[in-house]
């Protein structure tokens, strides 16, 4: 999803000021680690998995996951993405969800007859933009459309990126990430970024992937429209890939189908139904 590409390129300037100023965590050092390869079609993972190096010199693993909306099912992900990584690596390990839209249905824990287990939830929407312009680094600032008030200052924090002293590409990869964010409330954000920016912009690794998902004319016109047709594109080839690994032949006839809607929402449904359906008849039913 694109925000999870912004987020990415993101952090990949930004992992140890993120882990200390969202997380509140003491990090001398942070690596971002790839995913281990999935042994079936339906696991599904964390979107970003980091090896923290701790002021004390302890190891903990990260867990990140980044949601543009609240999903019913996020806290039961949640604690399979822990439990799968303490198996997988031995380490301790902290989870933590960040919210970007508002959601009064989001909540930090999952609780059932036998299991109540809590994460951290991260609402970027209640952070206040003003604290993160005078106390965050250049590095956080793609994030400030998201924050409280964030919109009043995007032209200041597209300045401090611009004029600060990092290096030309990561000024393309923080200036793309905010303009990719910034999408998600207003298309006038990316709309006024690319306008001034887009000369820098296109140097991007962020930018060179929007373009490959066919969301350059999006951009160009504001992003929106390119933004959702580029989420529709990426859910269908999820879709189908995973009813022909499940379901096979049954599957790829009902394909035909599913890539009439329009609904970017029932299929991100459908998406997610897939990794969880025992019989195609769920995923039919979610269709009808």
């Amino acid at each position: 999803m694109h925000h999870d590409i912004a987020s990415k390129v993101i952090l990949s300037h930004c992992k140890e000021p993120f882990l200390a100023y969202f997380c509140e965590l003491p990090v001398e050092k942070a690596l971002l680690l790839d995913p281990r390869p999935q042994e079936t079609p339906s696991l599904r993972r964390s979107d970003f998995v980091i090896k923290a190096i701790l002021a004390d010199g302890s190891e903990v693993l990260v867990l990140l996951e980044f949601l543009s909306s609240w999903n019913a099912d996020i806290p039961l992900r949640t604690l399979e993405y822990r439990t799968r990584h303490i198996l997988q690596e031995r380490l301790p390990v902290k989870t933590y969800v960040v919210l970007f839209l508002p959601s009064h249905r989001a909540t930090y824990f999952y609780q059932d007859e036998e299991v109540h287990f809590k994460f951290n939830l991260v609402k970027l929407y209640e952070i206040p933009a003003e604290e993160v312009l005078e106390k965050g680094p250049e590095c956080l600032l793609p994030f400030l459309p998201l924050f409280k008030n964030g919109e009043k200052f995007i032209d200041e924090a597209e300045r401090r990126i611009y004029h600060s002293d990092l290096s030309r590409q990561s000024k393309a990869d923080l200036l793309t990430g905010m303009a990719i964010l910034g999408g998600l409330i207003s298309a006038e954000v990316p709309r006024q970024l690319i306008q001034r920016r887009r000369d820098i912009m296109i140097e991007s690794a962020a930018y060179e992937i929007i373009k490959r998902e066919g969301y350059e004319e999006g951009l160009k016109e504001g992003i929106q429209q390119g933004i959702q047709q580029g989420m529709r594109q990426g859910l269908l080839k999820a879709i189908e890939l995973g009813l022909k690994l499940k379901f096979g032949i049954e599957g790829l006839n009902l394909y035909a189908e599913i890539k009439k809607i329009e609904d970017i929402n029932l299929l991100e449904v459908i998406s997610e139904a897939i990794d969880t359906a025992e019989s195609i008849a769920e995923i039919k039913q979610l269709i009808a």
